[in-house]
């Protein structure tokens, strides 16, 4: 095999084992062989790792080390190898990706791209190579490239306490890259040395990457372009075509009529001839906290109380409060989005659901209408927990509306009701008022 250099690009992780006097307690080894030699470029695990590590622990370690996330349920056994289209050319462009990137996965060897608008599944075929690596107990580091530039200017990573030379070696010498959504249009000068300065180190050592490309790959600079696609066989792209099945556009949206009618300045917590003082201070209490809540949103809020009494209004007020400060804000009756998820859970649509689960896992705020006891079927309701269940991890702020009390809800959702009732993460406010719709107020 010859002799191995120690790597150290992953001490800033949790992988990281005693002091090996092989690999100098990184855990991996790059072979010191010729070029041409099989293992020339590879980083393999040391014998340090071998020695009785938990898999199901290392499997979590590599999880987290990965940057993945949500991606971490895209899987090839998700997907359809055929894609979505009834077209025969996409279905057989889509079948040749999806093989290679399967056959990749298996045994990675130089670079391999996906080229594709937004829902053709190129992340999803980059997610699902990362996540066959980790299941073989091999690392892989994921990023966009929006948020790799982010992290470098700002010149640390707040979840790492990586310095920006820590991250940018981390990014560059990991032993396999998936490097999301490449610009193919031209970019700043600045972004494009530091791209290029890791991109081209990364070809140099013949380090295993994937990237996806945003926009035509004719568009790229020939740097990039004889990298990604090479003639040596070193570097491959696939075009994946148009937009396999979009998801509903509407989806998520506040609409317009909402957006006249629910506002802060139409709340009118005296409106009801037939409120009581009580009930009025309630109201006017309500509103003054979401008011203030929406101007710095932190955690979440679980507004209950009867139909008709204004958490909608309330939380559709919030919602345009943030937007108008620049945040993308996501509003759905949770009725409406079990449909949706129902008509994209079935295995010939998993390029939709998989692009609705992105677009749910990234918005700025999320306000899920209506939660009701009864559930959504096994499959919807499957994606409605990850949804709420991811949001409350990274702690992303959201707003949930319901006419029944949390004790209610755990009765078919404990899981969701569990989240609900941590009081850490969720403000929870009772509005106590008769139907407004029923008292003449305009709402």
């Amino acid at each position: 095999m010859g002799d191995y250099l120690g790597n150290s690009t992953i001490q800033s992780t949790e992988i990281k084992t005693n002091d090996c006097l092989v690999c100098k307690g990184s855990g991996w080894l790059t072979p010191r062989v010729p070029v041409g030699h099989p293992d020339f470029g590879q980083v393999l695990p040391c014998s340090c790792q071998k020695s009785g590590q938990d898999r199901r622990q290392r499997i979590k370690i590599l999880e987290r080390y990965s940057n993945l996330g949500a991606l971490r349920y895209s899987t090839f056994e998700n997907a359809n190898p055929n894609g979505l289209t009834t077209d025969i050319t996409s279905q057989q462009a889509f079948n040749a990706a999806y093989t290679a990137a399967e056959e990749y996965a298996n045994a990675p060897n130089g670079w391999i791209s996906f080229a594709g608008p937004s829902g053709s599944g190129k992340t999803f075929l980059g997610a699902a190579i990362a996540n066959r690596r980790i299941e073989r107990g091999e690392p892989v580091l994921y990023i966009t490239v929006a948020d790799l530039l982010d992290y470098l200017r700002s010149g640390f990573d707040d979840r790492q306490e990586l310095s920006l030379v820590d991250l940018y070696e981390q990014v560059r010498d990991a032993p396999m890259l998936v490097l999301d959504d490449l610009p193919t249009n031209v970019i700043t000068t600045w972004s494009h040395e530091r791209l290029l300065q890791l991109l081209s180190r990364r070809h140099q050592e013949r380090l295993p990457t994937v990237v996806t490309l945003r926009g035509e790959p004719s568009n790229l600079i020939a740097f990039l372009r004889t990298r990604l696609q090479s003639s040596d066989g070193t570097g491959t792209l696939y075009s994946l075509g148009r937009n396999l099945v979009p998801a509903r556009m509407d989806l998520g949206t506040i609409p317009s009529s909402m957006r006249q009618r629910m506002t802060f300045a139409t709340f009118d917590p005296h409106g009801n001839t037939r409120l009581t003082e009580h009930q009025q201070r309630n109201l006017a209490t309500a509103k003054a906290y979401v008011q203030l809540w929406a101007q710095n949103p932190s955690g979440w809020l679980g507004l209950y109380g009867t139909y008709g009494v204004g958490k909608t209004h309330l939380a559709v007020a919030a919602g345009i409060e943030r937007e108008n400060l620049g945040d993308e804000v996501f509003f759905c009756t949770i009725p409406d989005l079990l449909d949706q998820l129902r008509a994209s859970s079935d295995r010939d649509n998993w390029v939709r659901q998989f692009d609705l689960l992105e677009r749910l896992k990234a918005v700025d705020m999320m306000i899920l209408d209506e939660m009701k006891q009864r559930s959504g079927g096994p499959s919807a309701d499957e994606k409605l927990f990850q949804i709420i269940n991811h949001r409350y991890e990274e702690r992303l702020p959201t707003i949930i509306t319901s006419a029944y009390m949390v004790e209610e809800i755990a009765e078919t959702r404990p899981e969701i009701a569990s989240r609900l009732q941590d009081r850490l993460v969720v403000s929870e406010l009772l509005i106590d008022a008769p139907d407004y719709r029923q008292g003449g107020a305009r709402r």
